[in-house]
């Protein structure tokens, strides 16, 4: 373990806040684990801080940070951090920066046109992959890695083997499609379908649905990103139901300083 101290302290922090219980009513995400979803994504971000030689936190984005269900909680958890909040969603952005101090950052259906312009410590990504293609997680992984830090980390969801277990209670899309994506998902590890319109968002007018992969995949997705190295996958790591990989820098290839010629 290389900080021990350093996430002690920052627990220390965070336990000793009071995390708001504003909570727009246009937040689509309320419901009873809303604030327990939120803790545990502090959980598993300060786990993956734990798995990377990750001593400061200065800069901080949360994509899609929706109207602040985790954001709420990740001001307690770096203090002195500037954070940035990302999304489609105009009014959660906005939220985010009248009520959390946010940055807001207005995203593009194409993430990966998205310039960010500045480089950060974490990245946290809280089910955006769980509702893209492979070829799109693939692409905005790669382009979320170029705004890392030297010793920036992504922390991201999925879903994986444990969502169709819970599929059965709570259904994420229509039976048909749902069918479809679980026979891609058995045959290549990543299987994705879109939403109907009425299930989908009315601010997006594109590609968008859901996804499921099992670990090997994902892990691949991340092998094919240049300049970074895998630190964790936990499974159903985030509120006991998304799996969660955290990558970033330095390389897996960083030499030691011993082998430098």
């Amino acid at each position: 373990m290389y900080n021990f101290s350093y996430i002690q302290s920052l627990m220390e922090h965070y336990q000793a806040a009071t995390v708001s219980q504003e909570i727009s009513p246009n937040d689509t995400m309320n419901n009873q684990w809303y604030f327990d979803i939120g803790r545990s994504a502090i959980e598993v971000i300060t786990t993956a801080c734990m798995a990377a030689p990750i001593h400061a936190v200065k800069k901080v984005l949360d994509v899609p940070c929706g109207h602040g269900r985790v954001l709420r909680h990740l001001i307690h958890l770096f203090p002195g951090a500037e954070y940035h909040a990302c999304d489609l969603d105009q009014d959660g952005v906005e939220f985010c920066a009248s009520t959390f101090g946010a940055l807001p950052i207005h995203s593009q259906e194409d993430l990966s046109a998205v310039d960010f312009g500045c480089q950060y410590d974490l990245i946290w990504v809280g089910s955006l992959f769980t509702h893209t293609a492979r070829d799109i997680t693939k692409k905005w992984m790669a382009h979320l890695a170029k705004f890392l830090s030297p010793y920036g980390i992504a922390v991201c969801t999925v879903h994986g083997r444990w969502c169709p277990s819970v599929y059965t209670v709570f259904p994420y899309l229509a039976e048909d499609r749902w069918r479809e994506i679980v026979k891609e998902y058995s045959s290549s590890g990543y299987g994705y379908r879109d939403y109907s319109r009425a299930e989908s968002h009315s601010f997006i007018s594109g590609s968008y649905g859901v996804s499921l992969a099992k670990p090997h995949a994902t892990i691949q997705n991340v092998e094919d990103i240049p300049g970074v190295r895998i630190y964790l996958y936990l499974e159903r790591g985030w509120g006991d139901h998304h799996d969660v990989v955290a990558f970033g820098r330095p390389a897996y290839d960083e030499p030691w300083p011993n082998m430098a010629k």
